[in-house]
């Protein structure tokens, strides 16, 4: 059975050579696609290029008065720094294509690293009020290893990780070519804004000169909360009457 087909549709050219790729997609929690979007509004970004597929809802998102494609990468041409973001729930079958098509962008545009994240959920009855939760780091090569400890990143040394994360891992190690997945404890299938803002102050260390307005985010994390929770829910429902004869 083939995998499902993805298509990068190219906006801009920029010269990103020796740069960072972000993964905003949404893996297990939403900490990767939350510090991805704080990046994007705290730092002056071009939308660079598009992402579609046929496996893809029917969803368009708008902003302004004005329709978007629901992944979407942006670009700093300064900091040679790229973010793919977008606001779908991705079935487990576009996750291999989705990270695919990160690697093979990333290599193409010339960048050295590529970060994602992934979410630990917490045990059931475990406390999910603490403090700003750690951020651990583990990575498909040595270097990238390396790379994560001099940022003040420390190694989760055993245990396992899913979803777009995991491949970019294992085919990283497979083409030696570095990846870093930071490790975040989050509550399970919602949105964690600490744990998002923990996520984007990790980046910014990563990537010299990023920076996230944390209190910002913090302070909008009830309104992104729910429209986020409004998008992925609207990707699940059947629709109602209303919606389908109008």
């Amino acid at each position: 059975m083939s995998e499902p087909p993805l298509e990068i549709r190219k906006l801009k050219n920029v010269n990103l050579k020796g740069g960072i790729v972000v993964d905003g997609f949404p893996s297990v929690g939403l900490a990767n696609a939350i510090a991805s979007e704080c990046l994007i509004h705290s730092l002056k970004t071009e939308f660079v290029a598009m992402i579609d597929s046929p496996a893809f809802p029917p969803l368009s998102i708008i902003r302004n008065a004005m329709p978007n494609f629901p992944a979407r990468v942006y670009a700093n041409e300064e900091l040679k720094l790229a973010m793919f973001v977008s606001e779908l729930n991705l079935d487990a079958s576009l996750f291999r294509p989705a990270a695919n098509l990160m690697l093979e962008w990333a290599l193409n545009s010339n960048c050295d690293l590529i970060v994602s994240a992934a979410g630990i959920p917490y045990e059931e009855g475990e406390a999910a009020n603490e403090a700003s939760p750690q951020v651990f780091a583990v990575a498909s090569t040595p270097h990238a290893l390396k790379i994560a400890a001099e940022a003040g990143i420390p190694p989760a040394l055993s245990g396992s990780v899913s979803g777009i994360p995991a491949i970019l891992l294992n085919e990283g190690s497979w083409r030696n070519y570095d990846v870093i997945v930071l490790l975040v404890k989050v509550v399970h299938d919602a949105p964690d804004f600490r744990a998002g803002a923990a996520v984007a102050e990790a980046l910014a260390k990563l990537a010299p000169g990023a920076k996230c307005d944390v209190p910002a985010l913090l302070k909008e994390a009830e309104v992104m909360e729910k429209t986020l929770k409004k998008l992925r829910s609207e990707q699940v429902l059947p629709p109602t009457k209303e919606q389908m004869y109008g």
